[in-house]
């Protein structure tokens, strides 16, 4: 009885560790125009809010759980790329976006003299 008993407990102690398998994708970002790291790209798990942003060296450590599919890469002026998980390193590129603002008029509205 206490055989069973033991090899029960093992049983549920691999199921448990099994059943919990995240992890860890990790990468860089940099832009296609020039290949220079980009700082401060969100990266996020689709379907959730789970995420992080790129250090100052374009790159990237994000804790995954193990039904993820897609991670979502976004950041101002740049198209947002969405890129299947595949192992556990995604290097990115992105690409600038070309509808980005060509003039900006600032105007002085409601100041009195």
């Amino acid at each position: 009885m206490k055989r069973i008993l033991q090899s029960l407990f093992l049983l549920l102690f691999i199921a448990s560790t099994a059943i919990a398998q995240d992890r860890t994708i990790t990468g860089t970002v940099t832009a296609k125009d020039d290949g220079t790291p980009l700082p401060g790209v969100g990266v996020v798990i689709r379907g959730t809010k789970l995420g992080t942003q790129t250090n100052a060296n374009g790159r990237y450590s994000l804790q995954v759980p193990a039904d993820s599919k897609d991670l979502i890469f976004t950041y101002i002026g740049f198209l947002s790329k969405t890129i299947a998980i595949s192992g556990n390193t995604l290097n990115v590129v992105l690409e600038s976006d070309s509808r980005a603002l060509s003039e900006v008029v600032v105007t002085a509205g409601g100041i009195k003299r």
